[in-house]
């Protein structure tokens, strides 16, 4: 009715104008009306809104109720996309969001519409295609971002999905690896665990030995009385978690001892561990369920990150640079003349970054990298991994490869944002898509700790559009593969700024 008789007032004036949401907040006594609108449209001026807010108030005719009205541009951009459907189907799909992640997709903006791929294998094919994902998928897009969208589904065949959906709530992989190596830190339950475990997606129901590792989470513990057997009328203790790897998750569940329940007690969500035990269907759940008879605190054999040092007293770390110009540089870089005013006397830092997730918001900085151009040659890298205070996702890991272990005794954000900071002084920052998220994480972040930076910003998805090269979008690997450039180790800050860097550099070649 709202809508309805807002259109009769203004006819087509505000046509461009979508109602997305009321809000009304009882207990303070207001109401929030959010208006939508795409952000090729001109912004509103503030005569318009006001408007817009005195047409809803007459309306609306609340006492004592304070009615707020906001309006919100809607911009139509790769991550944000990927990051509302990824959202939308973890919280209306939750069977398949777990089989599911950033690489299943490819989105390609047109001047039209939107177009979205997505692989999947034939089960989760029929799953969408008997539940109708895709019609509902497509009607969320198209309100929240004001333009059409076209979503088709691509069969993989190299996705393995040896899983039913229907039992089984943990995520199957690409031809995973069988079995990797961890160490053994404290001995938890029992003695002697085997240390080669296998991946969660691999395990089988029924099985009488398996050994998995992963992090710890929703751990609970629960006390009942035995009705049966010897312990019958006395108090027991169980403890239930779900163990997650980079593969996969799986509920597992621990009958206590005594002795063993104070240890129990004293472990954390995201520890990680390796369990030994028996897999069995659960009579509760009907999933797969892990019977644990052994565990220990683990940790995986990973390389010293080298890109920086403690101080004396080996509490502060700070980030070293590493000098570039000894190194043999190709023809690319040989000769400045052949580009134009852009990079000819200037100096650029080519940074990416790697968070815990899409939310620019609240999400945090895993790890940054940057190389120093001057005059169209590489001079200095910059790479540090960062100490978050949240916990990575497991679908952060499995893009970037980045885990908990990695960035435990990196330095805090602060520390490395000032010596990034420094790094930057006096050159122009440059990075792909970071006007609209890597920026706005180091700005951001950097203004909690007093870091103003105000360089002049170059974003290259934005020199690749302007360019109208032929290619279906915009992405970094694209635009790599464009140039005839290499990109490897994706999704790894350092490896995605020297990528950046060399697009940069083709970019504003003299033609």
């Amino acid at each position: 009715m709202f809508e309805s008789d807002f259109r009769l007032n203004f006819a087509d004036k505000y046509s461009w104008l979508q109602l997305s949401e009321v809000v009304v907040n009882k207990n303070l006594g207001v109401c929030t009306i959010t208006f939508l609108y795409p952000s090729t449209c001109q912004e509103l001026s503030a005569e318009e809104k006001k408007e817009i807010i005195n047409w809803t108030k007459n309306y609306l005719e609340l006492e004592h109720v304070d009615v707020k009205v906001k309006f919100k541009r809607v911009f139509v951009e790769e991550k944000l996309i990927l990051k509302s459907i990824l959202n939308f189907i973890s919280s209306k799909y939750k069977l398949i969001d777990t089989y599911l992640n950033e690489n299943n997709f490819a989105i390609t903006i047109t001047n039209i519409d939107v177009l979205v791929e997505i692989k999947v294998s034939e089960r989760i094919e029929k799953y969408f295609l008997e539940n109708k994902v895709v019609s509902e998928l497509t009607t969320f897009l198209e309100e929240n971002y004001l333009t059409n969208f076209s979503i088709t589904l691509k069969v993989d065949n190299e996705i393995v999905d040896d899983v039913d959906i229907e039992n089984v709530e943990y995520k199957t992989a690409y031809k995973p690896s069988t079995r990797y190596n961890v160490e053994v830190i404290k001995e938890i339950v029992g003695k002697d665990i085997f240390t080669n475990p296998q991946y969660i997606t691999n395990v089988k129901c029924p099985c009488e030995k398996v050994i998995v590792a992963g992090f710890i989470s929703k751990l609970a513990r629960k006390d009942y009385i035995a009705k049966a057997g010897k312990s019958e009328g006395q108090q027991k203790t169980f403890f239930s978690f779900v163990l997650e790897d980079e593969k996969g998750k799986i509920d597992c569940i621990y009958f206590s001892s005594k002795p063993n329940v104070q240890v129990m007690e004293s472990l954390e969500d995201y520890m990680y561990v390796v369990v030994q035990g028996e897999v069995e269907l659960s009579k509760y759940t009907g999933r797969a369920q892990l019977k644990v008879k052994k565990m220990a605190l683990a940790s995986k054999e990973i390389e010293t990150p080298e890109d920086y040092v403690a101080s004396e007293d080996h509490t502060l770390k700070v980030v070293k640079t590493e000098n570039l110009t000894t190194l043999m540089q190709g023809d690319m870089f040989a000769d400045t003349k052949r580009y134009d005013d852009r990079i000819n006397g200037k100096t650029y830092v080519v940074f990416d970054i790697e968070t815990t997730g899409l939310d620019v918001s609240n999400d945090q900085i895993i790890e940054l990298g940057a190389v120093k151009v001057v005059d169209g040659k590489f001079t200095e890298k910059f790479q540090s991994f960062v100490r978050p205070t949240i916990d990575i996702p497991l679908k952060v890991r499995k893009l970037t490869g980045i885990t908990a272990d990695m960035v435990a005794d990196a330095p805090d954000v602060e520390v490395v944002l000032k010596d990034f900071f420094e790094f930057t002084r006096d050159a122009i920052i440059c990075g792909h898509n970071a006007i609209d998220f890597d920026m706005v994480f180091v700005k951001r972040i950097g203004k909690e700790y007093g870091i103003t930076f105000d360089n002049e910003i170059v974003d290259t998805w934005a020199l690749a559009r302007q360019k109208h090269l032929k290619v279906s979008n915009f992405k970094l690997g694209t635009l790599v593969k464009y140039f005839g450039l290499t990109l490897e180790g994706a999704h790894r800050a350092w490896n995605d700024a020297y990528a950046t860097a060399e697009v940069l550099l083709k970019l504003c070649e003299e033609n």
